[in-house]
């Protein structure tokens, strides 16, 4: 795992004291910076903008971040509105630096109802409709990898092999750690995983895992809901045997507490938009959530 201690200096030093010969690349999240140093290797020097366990939906940049990006060839995002600071970012960057937004243009996106069921939608708008979080879809990791490999070739087509090696070896990994999960799901009959979210970022989670999400306590942004609304869901549970709580770390846990006690379902942690020190890399993302839903639905 990596190893870091987030002040306003180390993240100044680090995006700063980059080896010679390697390419200073920035990546707005956790789970980005570390998709792009396994493509990039140590032909890169990748500089973390959102810290470990901060949410990239509330995130503002400071004096320091905006330094630190100050000599970065290319910033990677996820795009659909994840990084409501990412325009402010962009102005930032130095003259003849690309944004690669990696979540536009992917297929099959899933819209944000305000009231109701999410919908599909075969193609991106600008206007915040779509759930933003495809990464814990797994294939979608993958086209993102695909994608960061090609920004990578394209800016340094000296690296060409090194980057298509490492992101082979990098898609072979997520296959292996996705099919150990799928594995583990296959014995959990389709009755049993149904769930309430803490954090409406799970659609392409549940998705493709085939799991039930009977609502969530915040939405997209992380705005919680109201007392009655939470006495609603609560009643949902209850009628529809809903026993799973699924929480994030980098959000208050008071709400979720309350709902368990009100109903009796088990609170499982789940990452979606940042790591903490037990969860530090996208592998381990896919490898914990996998362990985390088999062991709650059992």
């Amino acid at each position: 795992m990596r190893s870091m201690v987030w002040t306003g200096v180390v993240l100044v030093l680090g995006l700063g004291i980059a080896q010679a010969n390697t390419l200073s690349i920035s990546a707005t999240t956790g789970f980005l910076a570390d998709m792009v140093r396994n493509v990039g290797g140590s032909r890169v020097s990748v500089v973390q903008v959102v810290p470990d366990g901060s949410d990239p939906h509330s995130f503002e940049p400071r004096p320091s971040v905006v330094r630190a990006i100050a000599g970065s060839r290319v910033l990677f995002a996820n795009g659909l509105f994840l990084e409501p600071f990412l325009e402010k970012l962009e102005a930032q960057l130095p003259a003849g630096a690309r944004v690669v937004k990696l979540a536009e243009g992917m297929p099959n996106l899933i819209e944000v109802a305000e009231n109701g069921p999410h919908q599909e939608a075969e193609h991106a708008h600008d206007h915040g409709a779509y759930d933003p979080h495809l990464w814990l879809d797994p294939t979608y990791g993958l086209r993102y990898v695909e994608k960061i490999r090609d920004a990578l070739i394209a800016l340094d087509p000296a690296g060409r092999a090194i980057y298509t090696q490492n992101a082979a070896r990098y898609i072979q990994r997520i296959r292996q750690v996705d099919a150990e999960v799928q594995r583990c799901l296959a014995a959990i009959p389709q009755a049993r995983r149904k769930l309430v979210s803490q954090h409406e970022s799970l659609s392409y989670f549940n998705r493709y895992y085939r799991l039930e999400s009977l609502g969530s306590i915040a939405d997209f942004v992380g705005q919680e809901r109201g007392p009655a609304s939470l006495a609603r869901l609560a009643q949902v549970m209850k009628r529809e045997g809903v026993r799973v709580i699924f929480v994030e770390p980098q959000f208050s846990q008071s709400q979720a507490r309350s709902l368990a006690e009100a109903t009796g379902a088990r609170i499982v942690r789940i990452y979606s938009d940042a790591f903490d020190r037990a969860v530090d890399s996208y592998l381990e993302l896919i490898q914990a959530n996998g362990q985390a839903i088999c062991t709650a639905f059992k």
